[in-house]
């Protein structure tokens, strides 16, 4: 989405086309409500328009389709259920193919390299506009259905960690020629003004994300339970599956005084709490189907806050949480790992800041938003420009 509205800035026409059916229940961020206009959806199947598209592809290019049907079964053959789904989002995408050819696209731009990039291939294979990917985490990590079928396909293929590039090239030796650009995933930091307040009360950890398994929250609540802190509150800012189970552990713990479940917050109330924290508090783990963490954005806009950052060692986050440089890492799920850190964190404020100010000065060089999303536009710019000249 920080792309999308940096592009916007630019002067693009862009279009949004959802795969799932738009969730009006969801918070929509208030940097984000103007895309709401520019987003289109169509039916899986049961509306005319898209069985009309799916029936003209099927008469007019029978031989195309049987080749994206039969590349979809023999590049998901070990994972029937990314077949199926894969199968079952081909109707919408011949749709949203149509779209994209009667309104005159030029690219596509696929925001994970799951269904979004399988929707930019079949585009790219009904219509022959070109698309490019950029891939996270567990759109990578959990499954690599189809991955060598579709990113060799791609302009290119964009990732937001060294650590990321290596796993991608791993599995998809045949972009060696052409292998992944890493581009991070900022923050807008001309909106951010450090706050140079600290809470001098008490510790007051901060955790941002979904309430689930793989984000590893009972960690950090355990870690508090063990921690000598003296003082200390913990703020935890999400929804998820996990929360009625966190909130027992809470209690179990004797924790219920001191933590705070505060439910999915908008990005502006999130922005907040990160100038008032003391440390924000990462304690991601590997969760079921393989889901994890890339480079969490939590972690650049604590860092563009300026604040302390205490995270597991996992996937990317090394890369940009250097322990005993820009902050502390602990093993994952390793409680007394992270109760140490937390305790030095507390009895080192002066150490704790200085990290904090590195990680700023790291972010401000690698993770800024604007000029992040303008090389990645420059990218899309190079390969539409250079097709001008074919």
């Amino acid at each position: 989405m920080r792309d999308v509205i940096a592009f916007s800035q630019r002067n693009y026409d862009i279009r949004i086309y959802h795969l799932t059916h738009f969730n009006r229940n969801e918070v929509v961020h208030d940097f984000a409500k103007e895309t709401i206009a520019w987003s289109r959806d169509f039916a899986y199947l049961a509306s005319r328009d898209v069985i009309a598209a799916s029936i003209r592809m099927l008469l007019k290019r029978p031989r195309v389709l049987g080749r994206m049907i039969r590349d979809i079964l023999v590049g998901c053959r070990r994972d029937p259920v990314m077949m199926l789904k894969s199968l079952f989002i081909l109707p919408k995408s011949l749709r949203i193919a149509e779209d994209i050819r009667e309104w005159g696209g030029d690219h596509v731009h696929a925001a994970y390299a799951g269904h979004p990039a399988t929707c930019a291939w079949i585009v790219r294979r009904a219509t022959g506009v070109p698309f490019s990917v950029s891939c996270h985490a567990h759109d990578i990590f959990e499954t690599q259905a189809l991955l060598s079928t579709k990113l060799p396909e791609a302009d290119f293929v964009r990732t937001i960690s060294e650590y990321n590039r290596r796993y991608i090239l791993r599995h998809v030796p045949a972009l060696a020629s052409k292998p992944p650009v890493i581009i991070h995933v900022g923050a807008f930091l001309e909106s951010i003004t450090p706050s140079t307040l600290y809470p001098s009360d008490r510790l007051h950890v901060l955790y941002v994300g979904s309430l689930e398994y793989r984000k590893g929250v009972d960690v950090l609540l355990r870690a508090l339970s063990q921690a000598r802190l003296g003082e200390w509150r913990l703020d935890i800012l999400g929804g998820g599956p996990e929360r009625s189970r966190l909130e027992a552990l809470s209690a179990d713990l004797g924790l219920t005084d001191r933590v705070t479940f505060h439910g999915a917050q908008p990005n502006e109330r999130v922005a907040k709490a990160m100038s008032q924290a003391s440390v924000m508090v990462v304690p991601s783990r590997i969760g079921p189907r393989n889901q994890t963490e890339g480079l969490p954005t939590v972690i650049v806009e604590a860092f563009a806050h300026e604040r302390p950052v205490i995270a597991s060692r996992l996937t990317g986050i090394p890369e940009i949480v250097v322990d005993g440089v820009t902050g502390w890492l602990f093993e994952v799920d390793d409680v007394s790992g992270l109760a140490r850190s937390l305790e030095e964190v507390q009895s080192n404020p002066q150490e704790a800041r200085r990290r904090a100010t590195r990680g700023r000065d790291l972010v401000v060089s690698e993770f800024d938003q604007s000029k992040n999303a303008g090389a990645l536009l420059s990218m899309i710019d190079s390969f539409v420009e250079a097709r001008r000249w074919e």
